[in-house]
């Protein structure tokens, strides 16, 4: 049997430990080898290698960090060795643990469903967000203009002011019963609320990283841009809830009313727009899906529009045939930010 020490001269005081925690180990079988890293030193590398990665300071995309305690190293999984080897980058410990790079390969989940519900950074629209009780969808990844920060846009009633926001966390829900997999577990981090618009049912979430990526049915989409809606337009919203409840995303919802002010039923008077699929495919936007991205499609170019607010009967079970959202353009003038383009 192996040990494996920073101070080899400490094996007595080790064994006898072990000796009196468990009898039964033959000691005399237990040979003492000498490393240059102590497990805790490598996990430390490892976390603030990572996070150095998650703060866009590496040039290169890390896969996954493995720890191998006998070489008192790192195997650094990346996109591209050769480029991470010429950086000279080292770990943030001041012991320099040794980084092994090798190519890795990007690690998916294992299904669609597992993104909607428990996504990592950078957040994209379309994600479950929750602060262990309401459940919303992600919508306009966006940055703040005077200084960069990453902002989160979902819908203003979702939750209140400085609560913690994260994804799901533990079982991803079952496709048609969604509402039942609400379990209030909570994930990876988004961001706390700060700032609540009443007048265009929005808030932002500021925290973690995100970029102008929406989910989708099957994959993520880049955004490129921001514009009002009108009369005629069609658009998408692509909430965690309707594709939990096997409609995916939702496209064909055709705007109505391109102007509109309506009344929330916890008093706010909000300005936004209107749209309904009805009445070949009723199915328009579901509970839960709150705060997702509406856009507008053109070949393979998708373009924001607004965040989900709000939605009207005739109803189907947890869902409604009209959809009220609030303008990305407004938004953002009224929080001062810009679409992060970031991919």
């Amino acid at each position: 049997m192996h040990v494996y020490l920073t101070d080899t001269s400490r094996i007595g005081e080790l064994l006898s430990a072990a000796s009196q925690s468990d009898p039964t180990i033959d000691t005399k079988k237990v040979v003492a080898e000498k490393v240059s890293h102590s497990l805790n030193e490598l996990h430390e590398a490892r976390a603030e290698l990572l996070a150095r990665a998650d703060a866009d300071g590496l040039p290169y995309k890390i896969r996954s960090v493995a720890v191998d305690a006998v070489a008192s190293s790192l195997d650094v999984a990346v996109d591209a060795p050769a480029k991470a080897r010429a950086s000279s980058a080292k770990s943030l410990t001041g012991d320099e643990v040794p980084l092994n790079f090798v190519q890795g390969q990007e690690i998916a989940p294992a299904s669609w469903a597992d993104v909607k519900w428990h996504d990592s950074s950078p957040f994209i629209a379309g994600d479950v967000i929750t602060d262990g009780s309401s459940y919303c969808s992600a919508g306009l990844p966006a940055v703040r203009k005077s200084d960069n920060t990453p902002v989160m846009v979902t819908a203003g009633r979702c939750f209140t002011q400085s609560a913690k926001i994260y994804t799901g966390n533990g079982h991803t829900p079952s496709f048609g019963a969604y509402y039942d997999g609400l379990n209030g577990r909570t994930g990876n981090y988004v961001g706390a609320v700060s700032g609540v618009s009443a007048g265009w049912d929005s808030e932002q979430l500021i925290g973690a990283r995100n970029n102008a990526d929406a989910s989708e049915s099957t994959k993520y989409v880049p955004f490129t841009s921001v514009a009002y809606s009108y009369k005629g337009d069609y658009v998408c919203q692509n909430g965690a809830a309707s594709f939990f409840m096997k409609q995916g995303t939702v496209c064909g919802i055709e705007v109505i009313n391109s102007d509109i002010t309506y009344k929330l039923d916890n008093g706010w008077t909000v300005r936004g727009v209107e749209g309904t699929r009805l009445p070949t495919n009723p199915w328009s936007v579901a509970h839960g899906d709150s705060g997702s991205m509406v856009y507008a499609t053109t070949g393979s170019t998708r373009q924001a529009r607004g965040v989900v607010s709000a939605l009207s009967g005739p109803y189907q079970t947890h869902a409604g045939n009209y959809m009220f959202w609030t303008e990305a353009t407004d938004i953002f003038h009224h929080f001062g930010l810009k679409l992060n383009p970031t991919t």
